[in-house]
């Protein structure tokens, strides 16, 4: 069974070699080619895309309160989320990558931690906006499910949730078992091509919506979307499909409210509404770095996962 530990060894290898790369996985980038600051636009895209889609379904979160990015890797979405919210934390597993986001970060409401725990290193109920896409398809189905109630544990009440996984398409279930396991061989083949490497390799997972729906427990799914997030090539160009593809492996989006049961009504029936493409702006403002950390109930240390 493939442990935390083991995922934490294969990201700081990843990470070391090419980063960028590891993140966003498109062919003609492999061997360092992602210029930074074309990198760093895919997160404003794509968090651009995301609150206009949480604006036509009525679910924008409070961006007076602290955002949170859960695998942020080299900080490409954290940052874009900071433009949004009063403040953002990024998390990852790997030192390395949370090393470079913390060179690459602009925003003095941005901060980044390191966790290789299960149980994450936040307080309950802290954050009003928890964001994660492509980072629980490369984490095993058993430790995605912590997660998934970690992520409910820290959520704020009437807080809202995004992530994406990947599902398979059970109409085709043997057509889809032999594309992803083409996919997942691809993929690995790739990483090691790419990076020369003899560790650190990028695992793959689906996790289907009976075992997302279980681990929220009481929180409430608002909708689901499909995405191209399980494309080989998933360049950061976020996009919604109105239907899966015919067999193989789906990217979904979830989009969770934790509501007090009083709210509970509000939010049984699925809106018809779909992203209009239109940016939703809420500037956020500094406070100091004392207050970030009361705030979130994190011990301010750097040399060590917290």
């Amino acid at each position: 069974m493939i442990t935390l530990d083991k995922l934490r060894d294969d990201w700081e290898h990843l990470a070391e070699r090419d980063a960028l790369w590891a993140i966003l996985t498109d062919s003609k980038k492999a061997g360092r080619k992602w210029e930074i600051t074309d990198f760093m636009a895919t997160g404003e895209s794509e968090i651009s895309t995301v609150m206009s889609y949480l604006t036509s379904i009525g679910c924008l979160p409070d961006c007076e309160g602290v955002a949170l990015d859960f695998g942020c890797g080299v900080g490409r979405l954290t940052q874009a989320i900071a433009r949004h919210f009063a403040s953002c934390v990024g998390v990852d597993i790997s030192k390395q990558m949370i090393s470079q986001a913390e060179a690459l970060n602009r925003f003095t409401h941005c901060r980044y931690v390191a966790s290789s725990d299960t149980r994450l290193p936040f307080a309950d109920n802290c954050f009003s906006f928890i964001y994660s896409n492509i980072v629980l398809q490369h984490v095993p189905r058993h430790i995605s499910e912590l997660y998934l109630r970690e992520f409910v544990r820290v959520l704020a009440p009437g807080g809202v949730l995004v992530f994406g996984v990947q599902d398979a398409d059970l109409t085709g279930f043997f057509v889809s078992l032999l594309t992803r396991t083409r996919q997942i061989l691809r993929i690995r083949s790739r990483v090691k091509a790419a990076l020369g490497l003899s560790a650190g390799n990028m695992q793959m997972h689906c996790l289907p919506e009976r075992a997302v729906r279980s681990a929220l427990g009481s929180a409430k799914i608002v909708d689901i979307q499909y995405t191209n997030t399980a494309a080989s090539d998933f360049n950061g160009n976020l996009v919604y499909s109105e239907q899966a593809p015919a067999g193989g492996c789906v990217g979904k989006q979830y989009c969770v409210v934790k509501q007090p049961r009083s709210f509970d009504r509000a939010y049984t029936k699925k809106p018809d509404a779909r992203p209009a493409g239109r940016r939703a702006s809420a500037e956020g403002r500094s406070i100091s770095r004392t207050e970030q950390l009361n705030r979130l109930g994190v011990v301010d240390k750097h040399d060590r996962d917290v």
